[in-house]
């Protein structure tokens, strides 16, 4: 088997540290593989198929339920000089969530921003 390395991802564990994923492809089945080689995940593009599905499935969901619930809260709280508000869970690391955004996702954001 000759894994080539057909994608990298770093994603961001709950210590903030950060860590390269690698996705494989063999000719037949697909690999993921941690940085330091201890952790492998192989499948077929079929069982990857379900994995993928599944996991986007459920982010999509918390994404959707931590913004209800913050849609719904009353947080804000006036104070005698300015207003704030809570800043949803999910997205309070905000320098890392801005790494995850590709160039022309944030080249279109900035494009819109600028015709407000």
């Amino acid at each position: 088997m000759d894994w080539k390395t057909i994608e990298t991802v770093s994603i961001v564990n709950r210590e903030g540290e950060s860590e390269d994923i690698k996705i494989q492809y063999d000719g037949n089945h697909y690999r993921i593989q941690n940085t330091f080689g201890n952790i492998n995940l192989e499948f077929d593009v079929s069982s990857g198929f379900e994995l993928a599905d599944k996991l986007s499935a459920i982010i999509t969901s918390d994404i959707n339920q931590e913004i209800i619930s913050f849609l719904n809260q009353q947080d804000i709280k006036e104070d005698a000089k300015n207003t704030q508000s809570k800043q949803m869970n999910l997205f309070s690391n905000s320098k890392n969530l801005e790494n995850k955004i590709s160039a022309k996702t944030k080249e279109s954001l900035y494009q819109i921003k600028g015709q407000k």
